[in-house]
């Protein structure tokens, strides 16, 4: 059966400047007093505000994250619910796409700056304008390592509750292709980040673009190291391997122990048609 709920608009004026996406619920973060909001964390990466007393909303979406429903939710231009219902999740129409077998990871250092500035270039701009990161970065990761057979990583920043609540952030997670690059005598990471900067750039220039307060994002290497933390620190970097797709596989490895060694079909595919 369809659940359907919807938030009594006070304004016409909300929905001129009303958001919409559909996705499904991530995880849920409860308010601790009256003063905060509850925050539903959405697999796309988007937070929803709601209400401390909407309690009968919460419980709807506890419902819609136990069923695992796809929602469309709508959100005012403060991220504030509007309004949500299930809807039917689309089915991905299959796009060519290369089997990559399994294979040990150890990414490829770049020579220069100018050869990373090259790959740079190369990455598509043609992406739709309300694509997901974790989808642009996928298939940008994918394309690269076909033509060249670039192992690059991926640089995820998570957004604290703190940091969500104190700037009334959209966004728990960004996500981007890093490649490690020799310059002098060292090796430096480089984030590959074709819609937000206009080059490579270094972690910390790369988090300003993101990151209002200015504070440094520790990196750490554990998904619980960042969601049992929440009030100590705006953001945290997880690095990993371009194979990792969304939040969920750094999850799943770090509860099963098992890495992530090859890029599958179904997720190449879901990524191609949503993002470009």
């Amino acid at each position: 059966m369809k659940i359907v709920f919807l938030l009594i608009l006070l304004t016409l004026g909300f929905r001129a400047h009303a958001d919409s996406f559909k996705t499904r619920i991530h995880s849920i973060d409860l308010a601790k007093s009256s003063s905060q909001s509850h925050l539903i964390l959405m697999e796309n990466g988007r937070v929803v505000f709601v209400r401390f007393d909407q309690a009968e909303l919460l419980d709807s979406f506890k419902e819609s994250l136990r069923l695992q429903d796809m929602l469309e939710v709508e959100v005012d231009s403060k991220n504030n619910f509007l309004s949500a219902e299930t809807v039917e999740a689309a089915k991905v129409p299959p796009v060519a796409t290369s089997n990559i077998k399994r294979m040990s990871y150890d990414p490829t250092v770049v020579t220069s700056y100018s050869a990373v500035s090259s790959i740079f270039r190369r990455m598509r701009r043609d992406y739709q304008n309300d694509s997901q990161c974790y989808n642009r970065a996928h298939v940008w990761a994918y394309e690269e390592f076909l033509n060249t057979g670039l192992k690059s990583s991926k640089l995820f920043l998570f957004f604290t509750r703190r940091y969500i609540r104190n700037y009334r952030y959209k966004w728990w997670f960004h996500v981007s292709p890093m490649a490690l690059v020799k310059q002098g005598s060292s090796v430096v990471e480089r984030v590959l980040d074709r819609r937000y900067t206009g080059g490579p750039r270094y972690v910390s220039t790369w988090t300003r673009n993101f990151v209002h307060s200015g504070r440094k994002c520790p990196v750490v290497y554990k998904y619980y190291d960042y969601r049992n933390n929440q009030e100590s620190e705006d953001c945290y970097l997880i690095p990993v391997s371009m194979y990792f797709w969304q939040p969920r596989d750094i999850e799943r490895r770090d509860r099963t122990g098992a890495e992530k060694t090859q890029f599958f079909n179904r997720e190449i595919n879901h990524a191609y048609w949503e993002a470009f």
